[in-house]
């Protein structure tokens, strides 16, 4: 087995997704995020780690779903001149999610008075179920602006509250249970979630650039407040490395976020009722969370040569 840091894998080739080929180039030794370059945009691929022999690669359809049941076959892990024998690779929601910050997009408006506190009890065990190593931020609609943190909107008496990004899930529940009992008259949607893209741009900016960032949206309804436009939230989702999921609760589909998922290669997802919103936090998670464990050996060259 090689020890640490002596090992430089110079790329993981992703060799047998059907129809496409993908090719990922690691530019460290594995103990930070990797830059990743692709030969195809239908897959995104991502490493969240690589650890002596061992590396943890998550690969993405064009709507932000894991890609299920690949095998050894279809990667290839190489050295300089030398290519590892894959010992095996193994499907696993339960890796580290230090390459994870999540945006909680939580609609409490009216309409949801019912519900909303039903929907934080699945949220604690969406965040209680991934593993450690993700950052969140939950973002919510205020009638009273509680912190000067909390951004106003050009309605009087709306706000928009935010837990700001911790990696302390203590932290993130008492957020947004401490709202079960808040409901706001209107629905700005729209600029909740430019404000939560506002507050992941500060968080890059300040040097925490390296994460996949994933974007949740839970509503029952349509924007019917916000002074930013859809186009407009667009054009600011366009350049940011988001991932957007919405998932509709009880209603119609928005077209035009569905429309900005897909624009941000995410999706939507449909629940009727409350066991379906359960189902599709819990089918979401382990989307997010999804990843192959790849176990190699490069061949032995002797004392002096590379291992």
């Amino acid at each position: 087995m090689a020890t640490k840091q002596s090992a430089k894998i110079r790329s993981i080739r992703l060799i047998c997704v059907p129809i496409i080929t993908i090719l990922l180039l690691l530019d460290s030794t594995g103990f930070s995020q990797t830059k990743v370059q692709l030969t195809s945009s239908k897959n995104n691929v991502s490493v969240n780690s690589i650890i002596d022999d061992t590396a943890h690669v998550r690969v993405r359809t064009s709507k932000g779903h894991s890609v299920k049941k690949l095998s050894a076959d279809d990667f290839l892990v190489t050295r300089g001149n030398d290519t590892a024998e894959i010992l095996s690779c193994t499907s696993t929601t339960s890796s580290s999610t230090s390459d994870l910050a999540i945006t909680f997009i939580l609609d409490n408006s009216g309409s949801m008075f019912h519900s909303y506190d039903s929907l934080t009890k699945y949220l604690d065990i969406f965040i209680d179920s991934l593993p450690s190593g993700f950052i969140a931020n939950a973002m919510t609609f205020d009638n009273i602006e509680r912190k000067r943190t909390y951004d106003g909107t050009r309605r009087e008496n709306l706000f928009i509250g935010s837990s700001e990004f911790t990696d302390d899930k203590q932290l993130l529940k008492n957020f947004w249970h401490s709202y079960d009992s808040i409901r706001t008259d209107l629905t700005p949607l729209y600029e909740e979630i430019i404000k939560g893209l506002e507050r992941i741009i500060d968080r890059r900016k300040a040097g925490d650039s390296l994460r996949h960032e994933v974007v949740i949206v839970v509503t029952d309804g349509e924007d019917n407040a916000s002074s930013t436009s859809i186009e407009q939230l667009a054009q600011l989702a366009s350049v940011m490395p988001i991932t957007l999921f919405t998932v509709n609760f009880r209603s119609e589909p928005d077209g035009r976020l569905y429309w900005l998922s897909r624009k941000t290669q995410g999706d939507i997802y449909e629940a009727g009722n409350l066991k379906e919103l359960q189902e599709s936090l819990n089918n979401l998670r382990k989307d997010i969370s999804y990843s192959y464990k790849l176990v190699f050996r490069f061949p032995f060259r002797g004392a002096a040569g590379a291992h």
